[in-house]
């Protein structure tokens, strides 16, 4: 995980000069549940609608994430291909949504920027359910087609504790 943050990372200071650097602060208010906040990628707005459409059921439909996605779009965590098409899109995340207690995507991201077809990221993911308060730091990318979402591939790590006392964004309790 490191290493492909640290990549990430690198690879935003050597981004092309026509390519579109969006910044995301790394702490603060602006983080909180809620904010509207002003951001132009797809990837950012979509998960901006997810953590509304999280606290509605029945929010999470294939019309609903045909707004932001191809019909095709994959999801990859880890390496592991998890998602094919809208219809598992929806699937997946009713199935998120009904274990209940709050999850959020933190937007803005603490990294995000273009380059040709792709919106790299780097971000926290946080959680409150009845087992407890979790945190994972993201990175990766999303490839964009014909303007919707056609991928997105992260690597995720869950954080210790410990870990968690030491990023901001993460909940506490």
């Amino acid at each position: 995980m490191a290493g492909l943050v640290a990549a990430t990372l690198c690879l935003g200071a050597q981004v092309s000069a026509e390519s579109k650097k969006v910044p995301g602060p790394s702490s603060g208010p602006e983080h909180q549940a809620g904010k509207e906040v002003p951001t132009i990628d797809i990837l950012s707005r979509m998960f901006i609608w997810w953590n509304g459409a999280f606290t509605l059921p029945g929010s999470y439909t294939e019309e609903a994430f045909s707004a932001f996605f191809t019909s095709d779009a994959t999801l990859t965590l880890n390496g592991r291909r998890s998602i094919t098409g809208v219809v598992q899109w929806a699937e997946r995340f009713q199935d998120i949504q009904a274990l209940g207690g709050e999850v959020e995507i933190v937007v803005p991201f603490k990294v995000v920027f273009t380059a040709e077809d792709k919106i790299y990221t780097y971000h926290v993911i946080r959680s409150r359910r009845a087992e407890g308060v979790g945190c994972m730091l993201a990175a990766g990318h999303a490839t964009v087609r014909d303007g919707l979402i056609a991928s997105i591939d992260l690597v995720r790590s869950e954080l210790t504790p410990e870990q968690r006392r030491l990023e901001p964004l993460c909940w506490q309790s």
